[in-house]
């Protein structure tokens, strides 16, 4: 039982002094460290806020220094909130291009894709601004001080129609054939899958015989996503390129009975889209003879092997011509050691009686660097050679684009950004405009007061290679000079492009005097990838009109 306390009872202190004093150094404590910890978190924030913008970006409302001492300046973090695409975005750079100075700015396409049998102009305007200005960059891409504090602006997105690719379908009576070594297959593969992978092209690889696995080398490709079958060939180079007719004819009887086209081309030989190829070859009627190919953009090749379908280009033999020309096939294989593309077009003339139809847009290339003006011209071109012999281009990254524009963006040319600039002083106009061929190269040109504006006919090739043009008129037509009295062309080649998500980034690179130049063109893929079609159909489904 609990007592109660006399009224002469001693009450204790609530607080005994010996306790609050460590009561305080704990709060005290706690109160430093708490200000600390908001002291950084302040400068963290302020530190992540700093001049590292990555993308100085085009669009709608510049950020305005000019505004009264009452009225709301809006920050960039404010402006890019309201941006479609997020203007800090960082460039995918490799560490090479992340470490020089360089002035730098970035611009975003947006394919609009259409039918696959929409038709283009070969130069295609676009009438709103595209490029913003220069902006210069010190090592990691952090924004130089010596910049203006209005550069940056809500990044413009231009909408451009875009053909959809064709059906992969039609590529399954196709099938191809190669004359090479297993090496090589392996160092061309990014190319080869390019060309042939996800589709329904059949492929035939003659390589030399040898004690390797061929089986195993076999499904090391297949692995990879390539559809081929490695045949051991005694023949040499030459005579396997003629060797196709017999391997064809067995593996159709034994392997694909639908086969109706076959093509014979080298391992470097670049088709920009086989499904064109296919939808194209559709004109031609399969049951009938059909010896189709390209010539010699040179005309000192043509007079040396005559008037054939060169291989490196391409060539397409229909069925019916196959069956002839494997009942003739020991007569014009005893012939000597001729190439094989000559072989094959002296032994159709003999006994094929067939004539070759020409294919304008397949391309040999006997020419070599710098073939710029080829590659610029702005003329359908659905398959290309000697990319990495006779000049060198990596093709695969010229087509990267394709990922999120579909194939039938790779090459077109837009024109844009046409402004005159007044000289105060003397009244003088120059005007300037720039032509993107899309996975190529960027070019601004610039025109003195005297140049006419049809000054360059741009439906004609530039003559870019150092060959006698001559040689090449007759099958390119005239050609136009490399330089023009009163026209400045400035050249970025696209030296790099990345696969981002949906989205395919560009960088064009031009070194010039007062330093290293680089424009990114940001391709917006549709959602889930795929661009024009070049996703796996296999997965996706093929586009249907």
């Amino acid at each position: 039982m609990l007592e109660k306390s006399s009224p002469n009872t001693v009450k204790m202190p609530l607080f005994r002094l010996k306790t609050v004093f460590p009561l305080l150094a704990l709060l005290s404590i706690g109160i430093f460290f708490w200000c600390m910890e908001r002291y950084d978190r302040t400068a963290f924030l302020r530190f992540k806020h700093l001049d590292r913008v990555n993308v100085p970006t085009t669009s709608q409302a510049p950020i305005d220094t000019t505004s009264g001492p009452d009225e709301k300046v809006p920050t960039t973090e404010t402006a890019s909130n309201t941006c479609e695409v997020d203007p800090k975005l960082a460039a995918p750079l490799p560490f090479s291009e992340w470490l020089p100075r360089k002035n730098y700015t970035r611009a975003y396409f947006r394919p609009r894709i259409v039918g696959p049998k929409a038709e283009f102009h070969t130069l295609e305007e676009i009438d709103k601004p595209v490029l913003p200005p220069m902006v210069a960059m010190e090592r990691g891409m952090v924004v130089s001080p010596e910049n203006r504090d209005d550069v940056f602006v809500c990044p413009e997105i231009i909408d451009v129609d875009v053909a959809a690719d064709d059906d992969v379908e039609e590529t399954s009576k196709l099938l191809f054939g190669l004359a090479t070594t297993v090496d090589r297959l392996d160092r061309l593969l990014p190319s080869l899958l390019y060309t042939y992978g996800n589709t329904k092209a059949g492929l035939l690889v003659l390589v030399p015989e040898s004690d390797d696995d061929l089986d195993k080398q076999e499904t090391y490709f297949r692995n990879r996503g390539l559809d081929l079958t490695l045949i051991a060939s005694p023949l040499d180079f030459t005579a396997r390129y003629f060797g196709m007719v017999e391997a064809f004819s067995e593996h159709i009887r034994k392997h694909r009975p639908h086969t109706t086209w076959v093509g014979f081309s080298d391992d470097d030989t670049f088709f920009l889209s086989l499904p064109t190829i296919a939808e194209e070859l559709k004109l031609f009627d399969e049951k009938k003879k059909h010896y189709i190919g390209s010539l010699s953009e040179a005309s000192w090749q043509v007079d040396t092997f005559g008037h054939i379908a060169f291989g490196g280009a391409g060539v397409f033999v229909s069925k019916p011509l196959l069956d002839v020309l494997m009942k003739y096939y020991d007569e014009c294989q005893s012939w000597g050691e001729q190439p094989g593309d000559q072989k094959l077009g002296q032994c159709i003339q003999r006994f094929g009686d067939t004539p070759l139809t020409l294919w304008p847009s397949l391309f040999q290339m006997d020419m070599t660097d710098p073939v710029d003006g080829v590659y610029e011209s702005g003329r359908r071109i659905e398959s290309m050679h000697h990319w990495n012999s006779w000049y060198s281009k990596d093709v695969v990254k010229m087509t990267t684009v394709a990922a999120a524009a579909g194939r039938k963006s790779v090459l077109r040319r837009w024109v844009f950004d046409q402004e005159e600039i007044v000289n105060n002083s003397t009244g003088e106009a120059k005007r300037h405009f720039w032509v993107l061929t899309n996975g190529y190269s960027m070019v601004k040109y610039t025109y003195d007061a005297s140049v006419p504006d049809d000054a360059i006919n741009f439906d004609a090739v530039e003559k870019t290679w150092p060959e006698d043009p001559r040689g090449f008129e007759e099958r390119l037509g005239p050609l136009r000079p490399a330089e023009d009295d009163g026209v400045v062309k400035d050249r970025w080649l696209m030296r790099d492009a990345y696969v981002v998500g949906d989205n395919v980034h560009q960088f064009y690179v031009r070194e010039e005097d007062e330093g290293h130049s680089v424009i990114e063109i940001v391709w917006l893929g549709p959602k889930g990838g795929g661009g024009g079609g070049i996703s796996d159909h296999h997965i996706t489904g093929t586009y249907q009109q």
